[in-house]
């Protein structure tokens, strides 16, 4: 077995969310996966042969405390080791995953590629989400929330999506972790994504996910896919493409774009490979 390692969503090439990737790895079980990710203290992807047969492969992701349905930097990182040991001979096709099929397509040529995410349906809970819960896990006062409704979200697992007043506060969280994780359990979430925008109409977020091992998260595309839809359904702002900024607190910077189709959405990012 050889692990391929890489780093998702970097900004100007540096950062991003780092994410091993296993090939060949129809012979693991679940122990043997999730140890793979507790060693590694990552999220970790796993590549494996598929009994749909309109799927080219079925992708599995495991964090250190559990398997995810659906992660899009690990389902990014896998794509791109699949293609760069050349495994694919073309550049639009399906995989497996607990979500669901993906479509997947290969944006570029062989040497300077993106990989682009087909999302699910967007869903809007009605889940009603106490403002007072959210700001005492976070450590902040219901003041520093914006006046933007508390909403899950989901376009493959539920996102808590919470507005915040200014970047500033964004930067400085230093969640009450054990009470989060509580909550996200309360209200139906796997994590909450504070956000905020800027003059430039780039997204800044920050993902704490619900007890999956380690504490944030520097690039998380199911929560960025969110985001798009509570932007465009909740904000009712319109645009083609949303750009989000994330990491930067953890000094890993990512940036993530999610291109609206008015549908669902897409997420489109590159792995660098080390």
């Amino acid at each position: 077995m050889k692990i391929y390692n890489t780093t998702v969503f970097a900004h100007n090439n540096e950062g991003g969310n780092p994410c091993p990737v296993v090939l060949e790895a129809d012979e693991l079980t679940y122990d043997d996966m999730i140890g793979i990710a507790k060693k590694l203290k990552l999220e970790v992807g796993f590549v494996l042969n598929s009994n749909n047969s309109s799927c080219e492969y079925e992708f599995k992701y495991f964090v250190p405390n559990n398997e995810m349905e659906m992660c899009v930097h690990a389902t990014i990182a896998c794509v791109t080791i699949l293609k760069e040991k050349e495994y694919l001979d073309k550049n639009k096709f399906s995989v497996e995953t607990l979500a669901g099929i993906l479509e997947i397509e290969i944006i570029g040529d062989d040497s300077d590629f993106k990989v682009k995410v087909k999302q699910g349906n967007p869903e809007i809970s009605n889940q009603l989400i106490d403002k007072l819960d959210i700001a005492n896990a976070l450590n902040i006062s219901v003041d520093q929330l914006s006046d933007s409704p508390v909403k899950n979200v989901s376009t493959s697992r539920y996102k808590t999506i919470i507005e915040l007043k200014d970047l500033e506060t964004l930067n400085e969280l230093t969640p009450n972790y054990d009470y989060l994780w509580e909550v996200c359990d309360k209200i139906g979430s796997t994590g909450f994504y504070p956000f905020v925008k800027d003059e430039n109409n780039i997204y800044h977020a920050r993902q704490f996910q619900n007890n999956t091992g380690y504490l944030e998260d520097p690039a998380t595309g199911v929560a960025a896919s969110a985001l798009e839809v509570y932007v465009r359904d909740i904000m009712n702002h319109s645009f083609d493409e949303l750009k989000v900024y994330q990491g930067f607190a953890m000094n890993s910077p990512s940036e993530i774009v999610v291109i609206n189709d008015n549908e669902s959405n897409s997420v489109i990012g590159n792995a660098i490979v080390y």
